[in-house]
Order: structure tokens, then C-alpha cells, then sequence
């Protein structure tokens, strides 16, 4: 039986789907301003776009939990962006994104605390998260903070980030609450 998916007054989870939430993904990795922060490179076409998202769907592997972020606009749900777990062997890398010009409102701070309480109720099995984050991104740092993450270590050489201007980024845990 599957468990309901928890919401706020303001956001909510749902699967995500490349039927009913490509163009929403595409707007957002497809900006070169959201990506400053990620090893992904900017999806310059909807195929390619397509392309990464297939692997982060239910639909192409059931061990993913990923969903499109919905805010109530004027009643309606609007796709604001993405944030899901990718299974990474015995634990579990968090992931998100949110488009631009939602950004500084607290919508990603609302939607990961919804995910994280998904996802312990739907994988028993896995007792670690992890997300790296550039020190840089600060806004990222204190949502991983506020969510229990504890800094680990300094990932030294992603070359890709270096390319960018940022230094190396940082992993960070979280250990299943009891």
C-alpha cells in the first residue's frame, strides 16, 4: 500500500513524471544561472532534458524516489521544481533543484522536510542519506543543516566545479532518525 505524500499549505510532492513535468524540468535545467552550483551541464534541448530525467523517474527505476515540487498558485499547482533521492548502493543521495525565480522564498526549506519524511517511510532499508553541496551555496549548506545533515568532508578535484570558479564541494549525512 503506498503512504500518502505528506504537504504544506503551501507545497506539495509528486512523482515526477517526464509526461507531465518536462517543460517545468527543462525551464530549470536548462538555465545556466541554476547550475552554477551543480556538476550537471545545462540541457540545451527538451530530448536532453528527457534524457536526464528518465533515469530519475519511479517509472525507469522503482528504487528512485524523486517528484516535482508543486506551489499553490491562486489554487492551482505549479511545478516549481524537483528534489528526490538516487539509490547510491546501501544509501541514498539527495538531490534538487528549484527554477530561478523561486529562488529565497523558502520553498525548497518546506519541500525537503516533506521528502525526507517520504522517503524514511517508503526505504527502511537505507540508514544514510548524503548530498554534496558547494560551501558557496550557502542557501543549499543551511537547507542540509536545518534537515540534521552533518558536514563529513571536503571532496577534493571535481574538476567541473573548478571549471566554474568554485572550490571543491563538501559531503554532507544524514544518519535515519530512530
Amino acid at each position: 500500500m503506498s503512504q500518502p505524500i505528506p504537504s504544506t499549505p503551501r507545497i506539495s510532492l509528486e512523482p515526477l513524471s517526464v509526461s507531465k513535468h518536462l517543460l517545468d524540468i527543462h525551464e530549470t535545467w536548462s538555465d545556466p544561472t541554476h547550475l552554477i552550483w551543480s556538476t550537471d551541464t545545462a540541457s540545451k534541448t527538451l530530448d536532453q532534458t528527457r534524457e536526464w530525467m528518465i533515469p530519475r523517474t519511479q517509472a525507469h527505476d522503482p528504487d528512485v524516489e524523486n517528484y516535482a515540487i508543486l506551489l499553490a498558485v491562486e489554487g492551482q499547482p505549479v511545478c516549481i521544481g524537483n528534489c528526490g533521492v538516487l539509490p547510491d548502493g546501501a544509501r541514498g543521495m539527495l538531490g534538487y533543484g528549484l527554477k530561478r525565480r523561486w529562488w529565497g522564498m523558502g520553498y525548497m526549506g518546506e519541500a525537503i522536510p516533506l521528502l525526507l519524511r517520504l522517503y524514511w517511510t517508503r526505504r527502511p532499508d537505507v540508514r544514510r542519506l548524503h548530498a554534496t553541496v558547494n560551501p558557496e551555496n550557502v542557501a543549499s549548506v543551511r537547507i542540509l543543516v536545518r534537515n540534521g545533515f552533518m558536514e563529513q568532508e571536503v571532496l577534493p578535484g571535481d574538476v567541473s566545479l573548478r571549471s566554474k570558479g568554485m572550490g571543491d564541494p563538501v559531503l554532507y549525512t544524514l544518519e535515519r532518525p530512530p
